[in-house]
């Protein structure tokens, strides 16, 4: 089965590269029962929600690549400690909001027919929930586990070198505690230790843009829309794509989302992209092909409760550099 690929125009005047919103624009408010559900309309649901998502991409991807400028070696971040809480912050606060993005995609659809519907004998409504479900069962787990079972997220960081190039990767993991010892939770790390905190960012682009297209055919199957130009643009998710594709591009053993879905970044202006970052690894300043990159020192964050005593250190599977093509 051949790829998702979705493309994305971050030119200033681009239309919205997340798909449901052309559809979502011409929804015929007449047609529709949200406000007596009292919900915004349809459009409105949507742009708050991944306004929401956008906004907490952003902030992390900027504090990580606050990060990777910090220091090319671990001793130095040890005393960026506010830039690592902020940083832990709006990553928890992202998967937050991807989690419930999937109730407001709930919201648009339930919205669409009369309180007290049996939505369950709804074809399309039945095929959208089985693929959203099938996209959000990481970012909803996680969700539930930082609410409800105190399992917060930490840092991993690793040295290496490469074609004379000296940095530093960042990944993180889910904290749980198993038998009174703390360390990854199991739920999560049963096959690697560790994830890339720019595969993250990944993860929920991906996730929305996924989202997007299943949101877009349940809507040209089952909204009324009325026939009018649209003109749709949106630039803060545009802005969020930019942000981690500044960030370099690796794998501590997991799947990278790209391996589900082609996203391509295009621009339809000559104006300046903004994607450079100067980081090695990014889209502008990819890795080298050769020679294979050595790793140095590391280094696991946990946070000391007053009463737990055994840690256990994380150990990425292997480390993956990954390619744009």
């Amino acid at each position: 089965m051949s790829k998702p690929v979705f493309e994305i125009d971050i030119s200033s005047a681009a239309q919205s590269g997340l798909e449901a919103h052309a559809v979502l624009a011409t929804v015929d408010p007449g047609a529709c029962h949200h406000l007596s559900q009292q919900l915004r309309l349809p459009l409105g649901i949507y742009n708050v929600s991944v306004s929401r998502i956008a906004e907490r991409v952003l902030a992390f991807c900027k504090r990580l690549e606050m990060y990777f400028n910090v220091s090319r070696d671990i001793r130095r971040l040890r005393e960026e400690r506010e830039l690592r809480t902020e940083l832990l912050e709006f990553m928890e606060l992202a998967i937050y909001a991807a989690a419930e993005h999937v109730d407001d995609i709930e919201s648009i659809a339930k919205g669409l027919f009369r309180r007290g519907e049996r939505l369950e004998k709804n074809l399309a409504y039945r095929q959208l929930n089985s693929k959203i479900k099938s996209h959000k069962r990481y970012l909803s787990a996680a969700a539930n586990a930082i609410k409800h079972s105190q399992s917060r997220l930490r840092l991993y960081s690793c040295e290496y070198r490469q074609a004379g190039i000296q940095g530093c990767l960042h990944g993180y993991f889910v904290e749980g505690v198993e038998n009174g010892v703390v360390g990854p939770n199991k739920l999560f790390h049963r096959q690697q230790d560790v994830f890339s905190v720019t595969t993250l960012a990944w993860e929920i682009i991906t996730f929305v843009l996924q989202c997007s297209r299943d949101l877009k055919a349940f809507l040209s199957s089952e909204a009324r829309c009325l026939p009018q130009p649209v003109d749709v643009r949106y630039e803060r998710f545009a802005s969020a794509v930019v942000a981690a594709a500044r960030l370099p591009l690796y794998t501590f053993g997991e799947d990278h989302p790209f391996s589900r879905a082609t996203v391509r970044i295009e621009t339809s202006t000559t104006e300046p992209s903004n994607l450079d970052s100067q980081l090695y690894g990014s889209i502008t300043r990819p890795w080298s092909a050769s020679p294979p990159p050595t790793f140095g020192p590391d280094q696991s964050e946990f946070e000391g409760d007053g009463c737990s005593r055994t840690f256990r250190l994380v150990h990425p599977k292997n480390v993956s550099f990954h390619h744009w093509q």
